[in-house]
């Protein structure tokens, strides 16, 4: 029964660290397939979604997937645009 119980345990505590390794590699394959869209975009907007993809790969690479899938998810927010459709200028 002990080790039922440690093995519950111990699945409950590493759920939050895939859950977080998930969602930054989710989010950052959405975003690379969206890598066309991205260049249609104009500025600022562009350079801010630019700039939150690199926050979310530089996060990753330190380990901070957490962090990493907030930029990834705020990146793709601004992708999507206030409507919730894929943003992108050409009409």
């Amino acid at each position: 029964m002990k080790r039922i119980s440690a093995f519950v345990i111990a699945a409950a505590l590493t759920a939050p660290v895939f859950a977080a390794d998930d969602l930054c590699d989710v989010n950052l394959q959405k975003l690379a397939d969206n890598s066309a869209i991205t260049t249609t975009l104009g500025s600022p907007l562009k350079e801010q979604v630019e700039e939150h993809v690199k926050a979310a790969k530089e996060a990753k690479a330190a380990g901070n997937l957490e962090e990493c899938g907030s930029h990834a998810e705020q990146a793709l927010q601004m992708l999507k645009g206030p409507s919730g459709d894929t943003n992108t200028d050409a009409g």
